[in-house]
């Protein structure tokens, strides 16, 4: 039962959007002040094997090894991820802390070096829905398991609180919202997808430009994964309510965005896209990142099962395959360095960022499963199985259970220059947390479905 309805999810959510839980207490701060980060007795998770490579659990077996560190990280988040003096638009609400140190988590919210209490309401709404979506993919995934119920209690309204009405123009919030409210049965989120996407279209939709972009910003210009996104949403949302309009604007948006943002000699996205006061499309930023190339592809291939247009999966596989040809990839140690700058052609290797390494594993698999439906083989295996060893095995701090920002490419703690971050960067970010547990349970909904 378990397979046919992870089938029915892993199938439906490839439509959707990128697919990209005994008795816990809710988020809560604890009632002492923490000096070590150590789960408590009552809801400690499986221990993780560190030293194997991850298991390939036959088809439509859960991964223990991935089901261990999702525990483990939800645990962590459970103590010590919620910060009651979170601000939202001048407000308490509370939410999670943006960071926390990891071996002494009474540290929170590093923004700069130097902390002091100017940082403790800051906070990020996104990292609320990331959280709420992981929350959600291992209710999924583990029905019976209702160790989060009282989590998912608390952190469900907050997001619905901080997403209705959003308008910006990022697309990946629609898909969230909506695959949220689709696996909790929820018409609120999927209310708020709705707006989300009618904002997209009202407000940042130019049909003189053809594509969906930031006029506010100075210049005006859009960031590549984001109006791509933007795009696709369009398209979902289109279809699913009825707005024809909505659907035309999504593909204007991806086909401009493709022209302008796609380089002819590397086969990879540029970052940002200006908007000229001629109405045309220049290069703003260089940068190839890993993190532009995984979200595209997750909406490039989207917008391929909705629309059927063999361009936008040609597009997301000449992608994947020239990311993972390029310099990019670290081919002694495994995992995505930085960005690679396409203009000068120099390689940005100081460090890894884990956002980079989940988008990049999660339009693997929604590449590799419309390959499977047009009957093709699947391709780049081998890198999808490195990216859940490199995530699992090298990004994960096993002995704390959490995931940084971003690490050396030896997968050591990395350390900022001076002035330009927080120094040692030894803190958990909700951010990268909630992107690898959509990114590794994914891969257990990707295996179900097999």
């Amino acid at each position: 039962m378990r397979t046919a309805l992870a089938k029915c999810f892993f199938y439906s959510f490839l439509v959707l959007v990128a697919l990209f839980v005994t008795g816990c207490s809710g988020l809560s701060q604890p009632e002492q002040p923490v000096t070590k980060n150590t789960p408590s007795a009552a809801i400690m998770p499986t221990p993780l094997a560190t030293q194997q490579p991850v298991e390939q659990p036959a088809a439509g077996q859960l991964s223990p090894t991935i089901d261990a560190l999702a525990q483990q990280v939800l645990v962590n988040i459970h103590q010590h991820g919620w910060n009651p003096a979170a601000q939202y638009h001048g407000a308490v609400t509370g939410g999670l802390y943006i960071n926390w140190k990891m071996d002494d988590p009474s540290q929170t919210n590093a923004l700069k070096l130097g902390m002091n209490d100017v940082t403790a309401g800051n906070h990020d709404p996104q990292v609320d829905l990331y959280y709420l979506n992981a929350l959600a993919e291992y209710r999924s995934l583990h029905p019976a398991d209702h160790s989060y119920d009282t989590d998912m209690e608390k952190i469900l309204p907050l997001v619905q609180h901080e997403f209705a009405n959003y308008n910006l123009p990022k697309g990946w919030i629609y898909f969230f919202l909506l695959r949220d409210g689709l696996l909790l049965n929820n018409t609120g989120l999927i209310d708020e997808a709705h707006t989300a996407a009618k904002n997209y279209y009202t407000t940042w939709y130019d049909p003189n430009v053809g594509t969906v972009y930031n006029h506010k910003a100075n210049p005006p210009n859009f960031n590549v994964e984001h109006t791509i996104n933007c795009g696709t949403a369009l398209i979902d949302a289109g279809k699913r309510w009825n707005e024809p309009d909505w659907v035309q604007a999504g593909e204007s948006t991806i086909n401009h965005t493709l022209d302008a943002a796609l380089n002819p000699q590397y086969h990879l996205l540029y970052n940002n896209v200006i908007v000229t006061p001629g109405n045309t499309l220049r290069v703003q930023d260089y940068q190839a990142k890993p993190s532009t190339q995984g979200n595209t592809v997750i909406a490039l291939v989207t917008a391929y099962n909705l629309t059927h247009e063999q361009h936008y999966l040609d597009v997301a596989g000449q992608i994947l395959h020239s990311m993972f040809a390029s310099p990019l990839w670290d081919q002694a140690r495994g995992g995505l360095f930085f960005a690679l700058d396409m203009d000068s052609g120099k390689l940005q290797q100081s460090y890894k960022e884990t956002r980079g390494q989940t988008l990049s594993l999660v339009g693997l698999y929604h590449y590799n499963q419309a390959l499977r439906q047009l009957g093709q083989p699947p391709q780049l295996l081998d890198k999808q199985q490195q990216l859940i060893d490199v995530l699992s095995k090298k990004f994960y701090q096993s002995t704390y259970h959490g995931f940084f920002y971003r690490v050396t490419p030896a997968f050591a703690v990395y350390t900022s220059s001076p002035g330009q971050g927080i120094g040692v960067e030894d803190f958990f970010t909700t951010e990268a947390m909630g992107t690898a547990l959509d990114a590794l349970q994914q891969s257990e909904f990707a295996n179900l479905a097999f």
